[in-house]
């Protein structure tokens, strides 16, 4: 195998195992909530607001992070109601760390992935 055959298998693996690249750096959460009235706003670590969804419109993109994501929902005669969104590292982000020590990954939070899908059940106040 001489040395340009090498170097483009190299960078093919590089480029293959890169979240950046494979994964994206933003990512799109739908959520279930419970009533269909309640209103969500969803912040992150700094308790800077990403957006906000409700029942209705139920579609947040969010920039992808390795910290956690908060939604604090209210609706009329329910308990308000406080759900954290669980940051993890995903695969690609962890196999980047083997190629480049993951460097481009974390830095752009390409390896970290918040779940597809959130559901949120409000309680009834009771009378």
């Amino acid at each position: 195998m001489n040395l340009k055959t090498l170097l483009i298998i190299t960078l093919f693996l590089v480029l293959a195992n890169c979240a950046s690249i494979t994964q994206g750096t933003n990512q799109v959460i739908s959520f279930s909530i419970d009533p269909i009235e309640a209103k969500c706003s969803i912040v992150n670590k700094d308790n800077a607001t990403v957006g906000t969804v409700s029942g209705k419109s139920n579609l947040l993109q969010v920039s992808k992070g390795a910290g956690d994501l908060i939604a604090s929902c209210t609706a009329d005669n329910h308990e308000p109601s406080t759900t954290r969104i669980v940051s993890t590292a995903q695969t690609a982000g962890v196999i980047g760390i083997a190629i480049d020590l993951g460097i481009t990954d974390m830095i752009t939070g390409a390896m970290w992935k918040y779940p597809d899908h959130v559901a949120i059940v409000m309680e009834k106040k009771k009378k």
